[in-house]
């Protein structure tokens, strides 16, 4: 679910189409390897620096939406920002940020004594779709409601990430 709320505010962007596949095949991606990663590492680890992963991500995504809400704000004054271009490496960054909970449940999957390779492939392609889903749906609201669209999409990024933080 945190890879469709994330792309609900990221589509709201205006992001372009093939920033949205990549998107969605990196979250795929780490939603696939985390898990089976997580089988491997342990609990120890996980735990000692699971917090200030998602402290992180919590940050970046507030960072973002208030972005956003500044640039909606901006564009309503007259100020014309320039169209929202994601870097690979920031597309990189969202999906890990939203796929890092995926190593919790290799960890489970771990403990359990699954075969994790189907889970985490079902896993992977359920989190991937979603996203595109919702990414979709962002780039929707975004045509259709132009600044508000935007104003929308900061606000449940930046609430997403205060939900991460606590």
């Amino acid at each position: 679910m945190d890879a469709f709320s994330l792309g609900l505010g990221l589509g709201a962007q205006g992001l372009r189409w093939r920033d949205v596949g990549r998107l969605s095949l990196i979250i795929s991606l780490f939603h696939l390897l985390l898990p089976l990663l997580g089988v491997w590492i342990g609990d120890v680890l996980y735990a000692r620096f699971g917090d200030i992963v998602q402290k992180i991500t919590a940050v970046v995504m507030m960072f973002l939406g208030s972005q956003m809400i500044v640039k909606s704000l901006q564009f309503e004054m007259g100020i014309q920002p320039p169209p929202f271009r994601a870097h690979f490496l920031q597309l990189v960054g969202f999906a890990f940020g939203v796929s890092i909970d995926a190593l919790s449940v290799g960890l489970t999957l771990g403990t359990l004594g699954m075969t994790p390779v189907v889970p985490a492939a079902m896993f992977a392609l359920l989190s991937g779709a979603l996203s595109m889903v919702g990414l979709y749906i962002g780039r929707q609201v975004n045509a259709r409601l132009g600044r508000y669209g935007q104003l929308a999409g900061g606000a449940i990024l930046a609430f997403l990430g205060l939900k991460f933080f606590w």
